[in-house]
């Protein structure tokens, strides 16, 4: 069993509702942030972690000593130092600093405010992960509680993004998972904010694409790998395809992958939303070719030379006349780009496939194919956002997934590994 690493940003406070960068600078929680650590501590609820560690900074303090669990604080997890942006707006620090603002923008490794470069944030924040992993072990779990730069910025450094990251800062309290075995950390979710009771909020001009997976199969359960073969919810994909409209903010228009799993999965979101459902043949699962329906040990038996390329890190046709995971990369991209070409401003569901969603996500990020398992793949009708704006795509969120978790996700991570 790997490692379990749950990261979380602390609770509001009143700089943060007043859009100001605190840096090392501490004030008091806001109403709406006191409100979040309570959501906060009942989803958390359960099985207590093996380890949790906390930025000595008092916010963040304060957030883990609400969780009721001992813990131990390290500086290493402090928000970068901003030097002389502490305490200003966005719009202060533009109006005094635009050329270095916009350096920062364009992802050159600029000092914030005078203070720390990311790239030495992202060195002592890939240390004290590091130093997590090693004390919690193979099996372990540990509770980090840091700040939202900081978060951000490490989440980048571990999938390889480049700078600047496509990634939009963590909510307040919003909760990050990793899963750590031997090949080494997989982003199991980002930022999910299912305790909270709003959706993240796109800002003005941006296209909010809402990535679906299906709901569950008889492939899913006895881990076949489908493709493009035609198989039906069962009754627990059912169920899922018809709560995980429940948990979908307003949508303009519901898109779908033609196969039978996606649209029996986008018919329920559409029924709840009062919308149509529009097919796009792009959004289809990757072709497995002569791999399609069997388990991964019935393919290394039947093609073990094929298989052995791939897990090498060969991008292979699979089952020689499927597809590659970058071909599909390429087609998803383009059919999600078409689509938010249409609905410029709104908010979409897009319904597809588990390796689909993950091809077109890892092009969004820049992580290479040989780096694909650095990013889990969604679960059945869990959902990532992606907004799309003048810099173009951003990640949002990712495996979200209130209506399947245990008490509206209210139990500690280890149900999601």
């Amino acid at each position: 069993m790997p490692a379990r690493i749950t990261l979380v940003r602390h609770a509001e406070t009143a700089a943060n509702a007043a859009g100001r960068w605190q840096g090392a600078t501490d004030t008091q929680f806001s109403d709406r942030g006191r409100d979040q650590l309570q959501r906060l501590a009942a989803r958390l609820q359960g099985s207590p972690p093996d380890l949790v560690v906390t930025s000595d900074l008092g916010r963040a303090a304060s957030t883990a000593a609400a969780l009721g669990h001992p813990f131990t604080p390290d500086p290493r997890w402090r928000e970068p130092n901003v030097g002389e942006w502490e305490g200003l707006t966005f719009d202060e620090i533009r109006r005094r600093n635009p050329e270095q603002l916009a350096a920062l923008m364009d992802g050159r490794d600029v000092a914030l405010g005078g203070g720390e470069r990311l790239s030495d944030v992202a060195a002592r924040l890939d240390a004290a992960f590091g130093a997590v992993v090693a004390q919690v072990g193979d099996e372990g779990s540990a509770l980090v509680v840091s700040h939202g730069l900081a978060l951000l910025t490490l989440v980048a450094a571990v999938l390889g993004t480049p700078r600047p990251a496509p990634l939009r800062l963590m909510a307040n309290t919003g909760v990050t998972s990793f899963s750590v075995n031997s090949i080494g950390p997989q982003l199991v979710r980002y930022n999910d904010t299912s305790h909270l009771t709003e959706h993240p909020s796109a800002r003005e001009g941006e296209t909010t694409v809402v990535l679906v997976r299906h709901g569950e199969t008889a492939a899913n359960v006895e881990q076949r790998w489908q493709g493009h073969t035609d198989w039906p919810l069962t009754a627990d994909g059912e169920e899922q395809a018809g709560q995980v409209g429940l948990e979908l903010p307003e949508l303009d228009a519901v898109y779908s992958s033609p196969l039978l799993r996606a649209r029996q999965t986008a018919l329920a979101i559409a029924d709840h939303h009062d919308l149509p459902i529009r097919e796009d043949d792009r959004l289809k699962e990757i072709g497995f070719g002569a791999w399609e329906n069997l388990t991964r040990a019935e393919i290394e038996a039947a093609d073990g030379a094929g298989f052995a390329r791939l897990l090498a890190g060969e991008d292979v046709v699979r089952g020689v006349t499927g597809e590659t995971f970058t071909g599909v990369r390429r087609r998803m991209t383009e059919a999600i780009e078409s689509i938010v070409a249409r609905h410029r401003g709104g908010t979409v569901a897009v319904v597809t496939h588990g390796g689909a969603s993950r091809a077109y996500l890892t092009g969004v990020l820049g992580i290479p194919f040989a780096d694909r398992n650095r990013l889990r793949s969604l679960d059945n009708t869990a959902f990532g956002r992606i907004v799309y704006g003048s810099r173009g795509p951003t990640l949002v969120s990712w495996n979200a997934q209130p209506h399947l978790d245990v008490d509206r996700g209210r139990q500690f991570e280890a149900k999601a590994q």
